[in-house]
């Protein structure tokens, strides 16, 4: 069997630029971020001043597809607006790296939808104009103390939402879920909504972003009763590295009840580096005692396969044509750069 064809299917060329963050949710936001960093970086880390910045597009997508066996990403912007004052990850990124690199690039597009009509033009442009393949959606905001939040099953603020993307096409809407950043209450996080969301628009997909960090008994339930539903694995994925036998209870659950299917591989890069998950992830087998084991077909399915059919990818087809470009003849002179050469500096 060929190497796995990967789709990071969460990953962010952040702008953590001081300038950029707003206030002390910002920094709060950015201090929780940076908290994980030497921990998800076995392999190299950076200093403070060398990671809080804005990541410009090209070094992100070569830090993705020359420092590890990534093939594609799916980039989601963000409107994280309360803590940042572009989103984190604004829509003139995501909508640059999608035209410059279309065949590399999956892109999400997103806009807070509390401001209501403003957030569905934003939307529709970001679909029939600048290509956005998906839908990022961020269902809480902080200010003053207080937690605002809406849910997916909320008529007036996300059903709009959901009916635009049908009308356009769209397929595919990732949810932020099950991971409150900063002082954001845990009950804007929960996932009780999204099965009268998959129930009334069985066209979407919906996926689950975050999906085990929280809640994982409701997820599971979710995966089994509602083939539309899917979980993405960002930061949940962390645990192949810092707990696997945390990852083995979780990809246990997740594969008994959702199937083999369901389940997404999201590095949450380019906080941790996608290389040493990659690699962990090789390494990683489930108990010999346990019923669900990862075959190379599973782990195909979860490193690409499946967000791959959600977008109606051939993989094989996708993995000829990008034989050739640009990315693959670096690789081939020089093999994989060490973590985070690109941002550092580093020779090839």
């Amino acid at each position: 069997m060929a190497e796995p064809f990967v789709i990071d299917g969460v990953c962010h060329p952040y702008n953590l630029a001081p300038e950029n963050q707003r206030g002390d949710f910002g920094r709060a936001y950015t201090n929780v971020l940076w908290s994980f960093h030497d921990i998800v970086n076995p392999h190299r880390r950076m200093d403070r001043a060398t990671w809080e910045r804005d990541w410009q597009v090209e070094e992100f997508l070569r830090t993705m597809l020359l420092e590890s066996d990534t093939d594609m990403v799916c980039v989601h912007s963000i409107p994280v607006f309360d803590a940042y004052h572009d989103g984190l990850v604004s829509v003139a990124k995501g909508a640059e790296l999608k035209r410059r690199w279309p065949d590399r690039v999956l892109w999400y597009g997103t806009a807070d939808i509390f401001q209501g009509l403003p957030a569905l033009e934003s939307l529709r442009h970001q679909v029939t104009e600048l290509g956005a393949d998906g839908i990022k959606l961020y269902p809480a905001q902080y200010y003053a103390g207080r937690t605002r939040y809406w849910r997916l099953d909320d008529y007036t603020v996300a059903y709009p939402v959901l009916e635009l993307a049908m009308e356009l096409g769209v397929r595919n809407v990732a949810v932020h879920k099950a991971l409150p950043i900063g002082p954001i209450a845990t009950d804007s996080m929960r996932i009780d909504d999204i099965g009268h969301a998959a129930a009334a628009f069985p066209e979407i997909n919906f996926q689950i972003v975050h999906a085990g960090s929280m809640f994982l008994d409701e997820t599971k339930m979710l995966l089994l009763n509602h083939p539309n539903v899917f979980a993405t694995l960002e930061v949940s994925f962390l645990f192949c590295l810092l707990d696997p036998p945390g990852f083995a209870q979780l990809m246990g659950e997740l594969l008994a009840y959702g199937g083999p299917e369901k389940v997404i591989y999201a590095s949450a890069a380019v906080n941790p580096h996608p290389r040493p998950l990659l690699e962990a992830f090789a390494g990683f087998a489930m108990p010999s005692e346990s019923r669900i084991q990862l075959t190379p077909e599973i782990r195909a399915a979860i490193l690409g396969g499946n967000l791959a059919r959600l977008h109606g990818i051939d993989v094989e087809q996708r993995r000829a044509e990008l034989a050739g470009d640009g990315f693959a003849r670096e690789r081939e002179r020089h093999g994989l750069r060490p973590s985070w050469s690109e941002r550092l500096g580093v020779p090839a």
